[in-house]
């Protein structure tokens, strides 16, 4: 049976955060983007809880989480354009990677836990391709 506290391992996601990079289309071409996003624990501290707004219109609610039944981390996301994701969590020392049907990221944390530098992806025709780069700075 996994550690009960691995749940613990989700408090570097906790706090708010200030985005900038760029998001990508299909046809590949950049534009800036521009978030602020805030993670708290859920009571009980078990489970995280991430309210992203971005330039734009995406606005995004994640949950955050360890699965003791599965044995795994995983995030389910809600945004406002109706679409809704959940994504399989790893982590390699610093370094979370989301796996999805449709996207996958890595985030990797640097500086102490204050920054984050996000690499997303996805397949809209069955290839992977950049969705976004971001760097995230703690701004508690």
């Amino acid at each position: 049976m996994a550690d009960e506290n691995e749940h613990e391992r989700l408090a570097v996601f906790v706090g708010d955060w200030a985005a900038e990079g760029t998001a990508y289309g299909t046809d590949l071409e950049g534009s800036p983007w521009r978030s602020v996003h805030t993670a708290r624990w859920h009571s009980g501290d078990r489970f995280v809880v991430q309210d992203e707004r971005a330039n734009g219109p995406f606005d995004t609610m994640s949950f955050l989480g360890w699965d003791q039944e599965r044995g795994t981390y995983f995030s389910w996301s809600i945004e406002n354009h109706g679409y809704n994701r959940e994504y399989l969590l790893t982590c390699d020392g610093d370094t979370w990677t989301f796996t999805g049907a449709q996207e996958r990221a890595t985030i990797r944390f640097s500086d102490e836990g204050r920054t984050q530098t996000h690499h997303w992806e996805f397949r809209p025709e069955g290839e992977w391709i950049t969705l976004c780069d971001r760097v995230a700075h703690r701004v508690d």
